[in-house]
């Protein structure tokens, strides 16, 4: 990991965070989440001349869609989120100017719950609530963990498809048994890390992975 670079960029009405995860030996790499407007991330991409592999998708809310179509590359989403892709209400983008339809197929993440960047290992973790194919992916010490956790917070389930009980579970079994020093990634808002989740968040204060 010590060759690994994380560039973070925020864009959009809802101040989505995209991530740009790349080799800085090979310029080669991948994206966390895809919003709109693109612009800036893809003229830092051209200016650092990196080789974009793949978009890793959280989920498949519109915010985190919607720039797709300006990277010719593949994707992968969870297959419980494939259909929003195409459905503007259930990816939301119904309710604001202007719906948001993706037509490329996606590839789904692997049953083995694993991808790999060069020789580094992404682990896919399960973590549906926020929509049914949530997903939080790790590497190394970093998380990224999309609408799922927040700074103090959890994801929205006043939403289609969404549920409180579903996601609290989620990160109480799948997330919270991350060690403390796991740096949290999410998809809005500031980063933080699992044991001050722990500690701070009130959704999940004290919480262990073993209740």
């Amino acid at each position: 990991m010590a060759k690994i670079n994380l560039k973070t960029f925020v864009s959009g009405n809802l101040s989505n965070n995209c991530y740009l995860v790349f080799d800085q030996t090979n310029n080669k790499g991948f994206v966390v989440d895809c919003p709109s407007p693109s612009a800036e991330i893809r003229g830092y991409i051209k200016e650092k001349g990196i080789d974009v592999l793949f978009v890793a998708l959280t989920h498949a809310h519109f915010d985190h869609i919607a720039g797709l179509g300006d990277f010719q590359v593949p994707f992968y989403v969870h297959k419980d989120d494939k259909a929003f892709l195409k459905d503007s209400r259930l990816n939301g983008s119904a309710f604001f100017e202007q719906a948001v339809k993706i037509v490329e197929e996606p590839l789904l993440y692997p049953k083995n719950s694993e991808l790999y960047f060069l020789h580094n290992k992404i682990e896919v973790i399960f973590t549906p609530g926020h929509t049914p194919g949530s997903v939080s992916l790790r590497l190394g010490n970093w998380l990224f963990s999309g609408d799922a956790l927040f700074f103090d917070s959890v994801g929205r389930t006043d939403i289609p498809l969404a549920s409180g009980g579903v996601l609290i579970k989620s990160l109480k079994e799948r997330v919270m048994v991350l060690p403390d020093e796991t740096m949290v990634y999410p998809g809005h808002g500031p980063s933080t890390s699992i044991g001050r989740e722990r500690k701070h968040n009130p959704f999940l204060r004290n919480a262990n992975g073993r209740e």
